[in-house]
């Protein structure tokens, strides 16, 4: 029987690997590191299964480049981590998204309009890919592709409403909240939570104190309100012929 192979892309969407990418540039700037220290500045102990995979995820996406004792940030990250936003900063994003070779050959077939998951999976397994690994691949690259080309190019299964879709399992985890002392050192902790929106912008939400089930029903509201308030300021976005 023939050995099932393991694909040779991220597990983990644009949006997170840059983040993880950032974490480095701001510890390294442009300067080479060894393997082991880009792991420690990703926030992992030793070079372990867990810390490779991640690098390794970087590397693919020509976040980092390099290997052994001289891996570095790439052009592109430095770029994508110090322009103002812009057609220049979304091109090196846009690059780095879909330099894993999978992802590219993916792109190459279907476009950015991409079919559905099941058309998706069987071209996957054709080439030998798992179904559960098959899965992952689609997930991610979906959320990939959602970044750049927006809510036509991802096919929801069900035609769901957009308040009804789901948040991707990668940009979830990133919501996860990071908890700081009061800078007082007097007061409660503060939770503060943050959701990437695109390659470009993200938000942060801050909690202090005890938060119940009533504060929080007043903050949905008061979001709400804030969302529609933005959406009047902000101009229309022009889509190009």
């Amino acid at each position: 029987m023939a050995k099932q192979r393991s694909p040779n892309c991220p597990h983990i969407g644009f949006t997170q690997a840059a983040e993880k990418g950032r974490t480095v540039y701001q510890k390294e700037h442009g300067h080479p590191a060894a393997k082991s220290v880009i792991a420690t500045d990703l926030g992992y102990s030793t070079l372990n299964g867990s810390s490779l995979t991640m690098i390794g995820a970087l590397r693919q996406y020509g976040i980092l480049e390099g290997s052994g004792e001289a891996m570095r940030v790439s052009e592109d990250a430095i770029a994508y981590f110090e322009l103002d936003d812009g057609e220049e900063k979304r091109a090196a994003a846009q690059r780095m998204a879909f330099r894993p070779a999978l992802f590219a050959e993916m792109q190459q077939q279907f476009g950015n309009v991409i079919p559905s998951d099941g058309n998706l999976r069987h071209w996957l397994v054709k080439r030998g890919f798992l179904p559960n690994t098959a899965g992952e691949i689609i997930r991610v690259y979906r959320e990939n592709i959602g970044l750049f080309f927006g809510g036509e190019s991802a096919y929801s299964e069900g035609a769901q409403k957009p308040e009804e879709r789901h948040i991707p399992m990668q940009a979830a985890a990133q919501i996860a909240p990071t908890r700081t002392p009061d800078p007082g050192g007097i007061g409660p902790a503060v939770q503060t939570f943050s959701f990437p929106l695109s390659p470009e912008g993200r938000a942060e939400l801050s909690l202090r104190g005890r938060i119940g089930p009533d504060d929080l029903e007043l903050l949905r509201q008061h979001i709400e309100l804030t969302i529609r308030a933005l959406s009047r300021q902000a101009a229309p976005e022009v889509k190009p012929e």
